[in-house]
């Protein structure tokens, strides 16, 4: 995927980080927003070459961290030092030029939709003062082809930013801080959006930059990768640094170490269900596709798994009436199902999280109680005006359920961590009664903590209703499941118990492996 430019940090050997001189040096930090502290005096190091995990529930404060050392926010107190030297940064340049270079968790916020591919990968050359001759389009072309051959990059540079898939936009936004030779890159939850295999080819190029001598700061919730590539990890928890692991990484006292408390077992029986309330018949992803059918049954959580570009998320949005059905037929509690488009599917009862939660859910500057109530406006309005306060006593609800940590209802969408707005988002459909709810990798950049309310919540309700689940990491689909359908190449291959699968099998059967030996797909489910 990525091969990281040369640099003179280091020369191509990795001896151990331990006992090198320090590269990035945190004394103090401190960050107050009004009344909400969150950070209080964090102090660590990075040193050259080393892969350090930066680890903690969401709301714990490292979003804070994050941007405090990119410059998006300036600390309260404390000081940050690169190289012995301190850096007081006014603006994200002064932290560029320091050589510090993140990749937010927000895809979008690392690219430029309206911009090619080429021209987002100069975008800090085009973008800086005196830097005209960068707006010649052949003269951007010609460098972007030189950059492209040189990190071995595989993406059409003429195409337009917002027409590649998000993981090809994470792949442009690594690309492009790894051509300026950072001795420190940032990296938030970078594989939230890649599939197994470009996961992989991360992980190589992680091993690669620190061979090379770039220090890594890798945030992620997946303690399988934290274990693989960090040579040491530091726990945040309520703004302040709780506790420090060195490898062998002991993931259950990290996990441990970020909620606070003993981390119980989340394997649970699998439920069988009752009956059938929704019926899916001979659908397809495209028009050419192998037909796809199952039922959803109430009493127990349908999880639908399978790499990315497996077809799982336009089987989701015909259901969801995000985008129109290609064939088949739907029935939900024996009544046809065809909705319109999306507004038409919630009239019917059926509702969904999607997948983008920045792109498709949150409305920027909005309340919380205003995201609530997003959808459900009949519940609230009288004569045709809104009532506010009951708006808000809603919202107030689905904070106290979900734990949001949140300054209160009246707080805007953007002041809340990736995770807590997560939990906003999906914790406001679970309030009310449907006849159908789907969500589409609910799980993406949220906490262990997080993970396990969401899916005790989704097994709660769907004692009433059918809930299906989408997601396609193994773990986290058999944590919330009773059955599991799995998905290659646009086609149902496996369906079973989740009590039956383990996170290795189904790797491998979502890999396609378990099927060269000859072995048909299930059909419908019974």
């Amino acid at each position: 995927m990525l091969a990281p430019a040369a640099t003179s940090a280091a020369d191509g050997d990795n001896p151990s980080a331990a006992g090198r001189d320090t590269l990035v040096e945190c004394r103090g930090l401190a960050k107050v927003f009004g009344a909400t502290r969150a950070l209080n005096g964090v102090t660590f190091d990075i040193r050259p070459g080393e892969t350090l995990g930066l680890l903690g529930a969401n709301g714990a404060g490292k979003s804070t961290l994050i941007k405090i050392l990119s410059a998006m926010h300036r600390p309260t107190t404390g000081k940050i030092f690169v190289e012995g030297r301190e850096c007081a940064f006014q603006y994200a340049s002064d932290a560029r030029d320091a050589g510090i270079a993140t990749v937010h968790q927000n895809i979008d916020d690392n690219v430029v939709f309206g911009m090619t591919v080429a021209e987002n990968l100069l975008l800090d050359e085009i973008a800086r003062p005196g830097a005209r001759i960068f707006l010649n389009r052949g003269e951007i072309l010609r460098r972007a082809r030189v950059i492209q051959e040189k990190l071995e990059l595989d993406l059409p540079l003429t195409l337009p930013v917002e027409h590649l898939a998000p993981s090809r936009r994470q792949e442009l936004a690594i690309a492009r801080e790894l051509v300026k030779n950072p001795k420190l890159l940032i990296l938030d939850e970078p594989t939230s959006t890649l599939s197994e295999r470009e996961a992989q080819k991360l992980f190589d190029a992680v091993q690669e930059m620190r061979r090379k001598g770039i220090a890594i700061l890798y945030i992620s919730h997946r303690m399988s990768e934290v274990k693989l590539l960090c040579d040491r990890a530091v726990v945040l928890r309520n703004g302040m640094i709780v506790s420090e692991h060195q490898s062998p990484l002991d993931t259950k006292a990290i996990a441990s170490s970020i909620l606070g408390e003993l981390v119980l077992s989340t394997v649970r029986g699998s439920r069988e269900g009752r009956g059938t309330a929704v019926k899916i018949s001979g659908m397809r992803c495209r028009p050419h596709s192998p037909e796809v059918s199952f039922s959803m049954k109430k009493g127990e959580v349908l999880g639908l798994t399978g790499l990315i570009g497996a077809g799982k998320t336009e089987i989701l949005e015909q259901i969801c009436g995000y985008r129109p059905l290609v064939s088949g037929a739907m029935e939900i509690e024996g009544k046809a199902l065809r909705p319109k488009d999306v507004a038409d599917a919630m009239l019917k009862g059926v509702v969904m999280v999607p997948e983008q939660r920045a792109m498709q859910s949150i409305f920027p500057g909005d309340t919380l109680w205003q995201h609530c109530s997003i959808g459900l406006i009949n519940l609230f309005s009288r004569a045709g005006f809104m009532e506010r306060s009951r708006e808000i006593a809603f919202a107030r609800d689905v904070i106290k359920a979900f734990r949001v940590v949140c300054p209160g209802a009246e707080a805007t969408i953007e002041e809340l961590s990736g995770g807590n707005q997560q939990k906003l988002l999906v914790g406001r459909w679970l309030q009310q009664e449907w006849r159908l709810v789907v969500l589409d990798e609910p799980f993406r950049g949220i906490d262990i903590g997080a993970r396990g309310l969401i899916s005790q919540e989704l097994r709660r309700f769907s004692e009433h209703t059918p809930v299906l689940v989408c997601s396609s990491d193994p773990e986290e689909v058999i944590e919330v499941a009773d059955r599991v359908i799995i998905m290659v190449d646009e086609r149902i291959a496996h369906e079973d118990k989740a009590s039956n699968l383990t996170a290795d099998s189904l790797a491998e059967i979502m890999s396609g492996a378990a099927f060269e030996g000859g072995l048909q797909p299930i059909g419908e489910a019974s």
